[in-house]
């Protein structure tokens, strides 16, 4: 049965709504099985636990790692694996002083935005605010739909400025020390991700899985990546995962393609399967 959703986010990285809000969601919707993955943090996954067990909803603790050639998704981590704690919080930090020039560049610029603003609004993701924010708040201030924000900081360069990140390799490695299985996440964002070189030492590394639908309204990459993806995951013997890439109901309309939570779910198996390669069960 398709009662799985494996990628969500909730106000502690960059979703609108709460753990609690978001597991109660999930039960509307008839969701069994719930993932919430936040970038770069944790810190949302007991309250939705706690809420999971009070109306019966299986909550997978998970995570949406950053990295150099795109993110990871790790599924049944230990949430208090300090070596996973203090790596996403130096990491978060980068991010985080990435973000603060970037307002401040925006703000020369004439955009009205301000690093300390965004902090005061959005107090639980504190410490892990990243450019969806700054997308979303230029919306709610008359600047256009996200999708002409995103083209026009695009060409302005000042949507991909670089920051140091881990690679995708640490990125795995990470989370296979917690515990957790390894998925990479949306890899048809990236072209490098999905070479054959780079992929075998993916799974040297310990991958488990690729994400091969998220909700994307099927772009000319993820085309173009279909069956090269069925063919990784035939070759190396790995779990195909799906899930909405939730962020809220505010944004979906402002996401090209169908991420509404539960519009990509998959089998109770995949749980299964995942739950099995987890040090953690």
């Amino acid at each position: 049965m398709k009662n799985a959703e494996l990628h969500t986010h909730s106000c502690y990285s960059d979703g609108q709504i709460s753990p609690v809000q978001l597991v109660r969601l999930a039960k509307k919707r008839r969701i069994k099985n719930l993932a919430l993955t936040d970038h770069n943090s944790v810190k949302g996954i007991k309250e939705a636990i706690r809420e999971g067990k009070r109306i019966g909803v299986n909550i997978i603790p998970a995570i949406e790692v950053s990295c150099d050639k795109g993110e990871v998704l790790g599924y049944f981590i230990d949430i208090k694996n300090r070596k996973l704690i203090n790596e996403i919080r130096r990491g978060s930090k980068k991010i985080q002083d990435s973000i603060k020039d970037r307002c401040d560049k925006l703000s020369k610029k004439g955009y009205n935005i301000r690093f300390s603003e965004l902090q005061r609004k959005y107090p639980k993701a504190r410490g892990n605010i990243n450019m969806f924010y700054i997308f979303y708040e230029l919306f709610l201030k008359g600047y256009g739909e996200t999708r002409k924000i995103v083209k026009e900081l695009e060409d302005q360069k000042e949507y991909k400025r670089k920051v140091k990140r881990m690679s995708l390799i640490q990125g795995i490695r990470l989370i296979r020390g917690a515990g957790g299985v390894p998925v990479l996440a949306h890899p048809w964002i990236d072209d490098e991700v999905l070479k054959e070189k780079n992929f075998r030492e993916y799974i040297k590394e310990g991958l488990k899985g690729i994400e091969i639908n998220n909700g994307d309204r099927a772009p000319l990459r993820l085309v173009r990546h279909s069956k090269r993806m069925k063919n990784l995951i035939k070759k190396y013997k790995l779990i195909a995962t799906s899930g909405s890439d939730y962020h809220g109901k505010a944004l979906v309309k402002h996401m090209s393609g169908n991420h509404e939570l539960g519009a990509n779910n998959c089998d109770e198996k995949v749980v299964e399967e995942l739950g099995k390669l987890s040090k953690n069960r």
